[in-house]
């Protein structure tokens, strides 16, 4: 018997989540799902139950607001849930801290996953969560301007001094080429402009993390690139320092910007608000002769240390696995190859998403990295500002992230 509360979980603290999961009976899974993936978690788990009647699920849903915090407050109460669905860049701090069940014994065909989810959720050697939902960014575009500026839009940029020429060709008359970001929640900014360091060859940290590196050539060089579409191009809006992704997609809709990266849950979003623009995507252009890059954006199941019903948990996460299960669940592409094959990701387009996929990287795994990216963006803010250039701005985040290396 499935058990669905939406009403109660949607106002429940952290607190009153933990105490609710708390409380599950043996062969009774708590599970703790998103409120945008409700439908569909409903649906899959009438279909478990009917082929596992000894397993009930229970749902909670949660919400984005303030999720990292509920999540890490129910696994440290020791009255987690069973199952929580997690972002992939969460699970390591669970990992070193603990918190989390190993879960390499029902990952069945680690090969059919994209080798970056799988790399985000291991530590030391063990797989922590499954992941079951991957997407990265790509470059969303605006067909109809495409073609008043006279260029080709089924042939969009594909190098970075194409996308420079588009940009200018396409800025003018209150219209602005390329959008990035400048402001909002500091992440906004890493996932549109670390994929250009990567693609230059280049790095905020070494691998081996002992060594701050984004002030190196390969780096300055793509954050310089990645500025100056405001202080050299001006083919990014003058009000970039405050943009996040959400700015700018409404000045997206509201054609005062031809180009700009997002995810394709923004697509959906943008033809219902303005159903006559002529949608193109393209993946991020890239220097001559190298790859494009994205960082890997997603979410995976994990079993916390302290579940009630570890076992009865794992037979649900290990279906929910199977293809045809993570191709209907998740709202994205699914992190197995094998599930997108389904018709419903056979969207033209949605290919540039799926091209970019095999080309995505996890972030790197440290215990200061929400530290090392404030230092990095408050680097990318001083160019946008005109205060420093991209080298001297580099030079001073790679003291503050040498730092905080230096710490562990």
């Amino acid at each position: 018997m499935m058990i669905f509360r939406k009403t109660a979980v949607l106002a429940a603290s952290a607190s009153t989540l933990a105490m609710m999961a708390g409380t599950a009976m043996a062969g009774t899974v708590t599970w703790w799902s998103p409120n945008f993936h409700a439908p569909r978690a409903t649906e899959l788990v009438e279909q478990f139950e009917a082929q596992h009647p000894d397993i009930d699920i229970v749902i909670e849903e949660t919400t984005s607001d303030g999720l990292p915090q509920r999540v890490i407050t129910a696994l440290q109460s020791g009255s987690a849930p069973d199952i929580i669905d997690v972002q992939h860049g969460w699970i390591a701090g669970y990992a070193q801290n603990g918190l989390v069940m190993p879960l390499d014994d029902i990952i069945n065909d680690p090969d059919d996953f994209i080798p970056a989810a799988l790399d985000y959720v291991r530590w030391e050697g063990e797989t922590y969560g499954l992941p079951f939902r991957a997407e990265g960014l790509a470059v969303i575009y605006n067909r109809g301007h495409f073609e008043e500026a006279g260029l080709d839009p089924d042939s969009p940029p594909q190098t970075w001094s194409e996308l420079v020429d588009a940009a200018l060709a396409l800025t003018g008359d209150g219209r602005y080429g390329f959008a990035i970001t400048g402001g909002g929640e500091v992440g906004n900014t890493i996932f549109r402009s670390l994929p250009f360091i990567w693609m230059n060859g280049g790095s905020i940290i070494s691998d081996d993390a002992t060594e701050a590196t984004v002030n190196q050539p390969e780096a300055v060089e793509a954050v310089e690139f990645y500025t100056d579409m405001l202080v050299e191009h001006g083919v990014s809006p003058s009000s970039t320092l405050e943009n996040d992704g959400t700015a700018n997609r409404r000045l997206f809709i509201a054609e005062a910007v031809s180009m700009y990266q997002a995810g394709q849950f923004d697509l959906a979003s943008i033809a219902q608000e303005n159903p006559d623009i002529d949608l193109g995507v393209m993946t991020m252009p890239h220097p001559e002769g190298a790859d494009t890059s994205a960082i890997l954006g997603g979410w995976s199941f994990i079993v916390p240390t302290d579940a009630n019903n570890p076992e009865e948990a794992k037979i649900f996460i290990e279906w929910m696995a199977q293809p045809e299960n993570m191709g209907v669940y998740t709202d994205t592409f699914p992190a197995r190859e094998s599930a997108m094959d389904m018709e419903r990701f056979q969207d033209p387009q949605l290919a540039p998403y799926r091209e970019v996929l095999p080309f995505t990287q996890p972030v790197p795994t440290h215990p200061a990295w929400v530290q090392i990216t404030q230092a990095y963006f408050d680097g990318i803010q001083r160019i946008l500002i005109g205060q420093q250039d991209a080298q001297a701005a580099m030079d001073d985040a790679a003291l503050d992230i040498q730092d905080l290396l230096d710490q562990y």
